[in-house]
């Protein structure tokens, strides 16, 4: 039962998500190279920006000229294993910001035909517990950010009222804050999820059942970065003693081997791990929350790109405990997801992919995060949302609902 829950969650994903952004950041030299290797260079020299890495081994990375060194530079791009995916990013952006603008005046009725703000995507929340009050509760804060920006959660149930014994799962989006697919993807399962509850009969037995704990904005600040300064920020907007560069990477942030390979100590990283483990508000406050919750069931973190269903661990080659069952869920959550769309998920193993610590996903499945849950391990999972690499993090919005 608890990987059939799991998987009808799950496998309710549509992709994609008003005022448009006004980023102050030119990407004017910049490009995007598809690799499937590259020797003696390491992908966590200054200037390199891993955007996604794929089952094969591939990746795609951006080169940055002015922050990489000339070799690094140079090497990338006269590299036999590399192709250009992106020319001109500055003008892949200017093409990304004319559609979606395009988007907003054709549709400006249908929210799920755009991207929104921090701000619209915390009153929709808030508005769908107000019109569906039986089966939606509103949290209007979790804590705050750094930014000192409410961290909402909405609770989706019905049947009998939530209760402490209630079987829960737990969604959390927008953790990379370039990554704005994920959090449309979770305003979308919600709607499906709420819309359906009375009509659609697997819905309404579903959510009688069990309850769905969501966190909108894992990182409400650097997603509003995005919107008002650089679209392609990941990290939070921490500033770092000692160092110019801002942010943390959360996803490196969790208390489950924090600080160790997939990460780094160098605040200039975008896979920066802070000073320690859950040194991050937001960090503390999702954890607080997860465990206030308790028991739970399975946890997903939502991502982008590279389609992709991640299961636990990332920090080792030795199988979970539960790995077994957890390849079970993650192998038909794939076949579920392209009998929807025809697209194809990998499902593996996280270290199968690279090494990560102090991961989201490693974490709802970690002892810390399972200490009162009922005997119980959370079957944490991360999903790479869309694409695999022809729109990266700048999935057009004409990808909604598609």
């Amino acid at each position: 039962m608890k990987e059939c829950l799991l998987l009808l969650l799950a496998v309710l994903v549509a992709c994609a998500a008003a005022r448009s952004p006004q980023r102050t950041v030119s990407y004017k030299g910049e490009q995007v190279l598809h690799c499937s290797q590259l020797s003696n260079i390491s992908l966590s020299q200054p200037g390199l920006d891993v955007w996604a890495e794929f089952a094969d081994g591939s990746f795609d990375v951006r080169v940055i000229p002015v922050l990489a060194e000339e070799s690094v530079y140079e090497g990338v791009l006269t590299s036999p294993h590399c192709e250009v995916v992106i020319d001109d990013v500055e003008q892949y952006m200017h093409q990304f910001e004319k559609e979606f603008k395009k988007a907003q005046a054709m549709n400006d009725d249908e929210w799920f035909k755009a991207y929104h703000t921090y701000d619209e995507i915390y009153a929709w929340y808030s508005q769908m517990a107000e019109e569906h009050s039986n089966i939606v509760r509103f949290v209007p804060s979790i804590g705050r950010s750094t930014e000192n920006r409410q961290q909402p959660a909405v609770h989706i149930t019905g049947g009998s009222p939530s209760n402490e014994t209630k079987k829960r799962f737990y969604f959390q989006c927008q953790i990379h804050a370039r990554e704005w697919i994920s959090g449309a993807t979770c305003m979308y399962v919600v709607n499906y999820l709420v819309t359906s509850y009375g009509a659609v009969t697997e819905v309404t037995e579903l959510l009688d059942e069990v309850e769905l704990v969501l966190v909108p904005f894992t990182n409400p600040d650097g997603y509003e970065y995005t919107w008002n300064g650089d679209r392609l920020w990941r990290k939070n907007r921490r500033v770092n003693s000692g160092s110019s560069c801002r942010g943390v990477d959360q996803n490196r942030n969790y208390n489950i081997e924090w600080g160790k390979s997939g990460s780094s100590s160098n605040p200039c990283s975008d896979t920066y791990h802070g000073s320690a483990a859950e040194s991050e508000v937001e960090t503390q406050n999702t954890a607080s929350y997860f465990k206030l919750n308790e028991p739970i069931l399975g946890a997903i973190d939502w991502h982008s790109y590279s389609q992709l269903i991640l299961r636990p661990w990332g920090f080792t080659n030795t199988d979970a405990k539960d790995e077994v069952r957890m390849r079970q869920i993650g192998d038909t959550m794939s076949e579920l997801m392209y009998t929807v769309h025809g697209m194809r998920y990998t499902s593996q193993k996280s270290i199968g992919l690279y090494p990560t610590s102090g991961t989201a996903s490693d974490w709802f499945y970690s002892e810390d995060a399972n200490s009162g849950n009922l005997g119980y391990r959370a079957a944490g999972f991360t999903i790479e949302l869309r694409d695999t690499g022809r729109y990266g993090f700048l999935l057009p919005p004409d990808q909604v609902q598609t």
